[in-house]
């Protein structure tokens, strides 16, 4: 029973972490505070909110996979920042992205 409580613990650590820097982003974006640093913008942005629970997940999860698969969404979706070569062909990289997900999930699921 411990075991289930420690998980549900960290489980609320990791999500209540994250809500709450996503809170203070969208506040200090509400009163103008990320439009005064450069890239501000890009903090109120699906793909940060991804690469921030990446971390945060890592940081505070036993089991980093969740983590891992946050991270990776996050430097996707922000692939123009990270790979700037890669910004002419990012609106291919999510359904690229969502079609190799879907075919390693076919091939490696479990037939009863």
């Amino acid at each position: 029973m411990a075991a289930s409580s420690n998980k549900a613990s960290n489980d609320r650590l990791s999500y209540g972490i994250t809500i709450l820097i996503f809170g203070v982003l969208y506040l200090l974006d509400k009163l103008g505070f990320l439009n005064q640093i450069p890239y501000g913008h890009k903090l109120i942005s699906v793909g940060a909110f991804f690469l921030i629970g990446g971390i945060v997940f890592l940081a505070t999860q036993p089991k980093k996979i969740l983590g891992w698969i946050f991270l990776g969404v996050g430097i996707i979706l922000n692939a123009d920042i990270f790979f700037g070569w890669i910004s002419d062909y990012s609106n291919l990289i999510v359904p690229l992205g969502l079609i190799i997900a879907g075919i390693a999930m076919v091939l490696t699921a479990k037939k009863n």
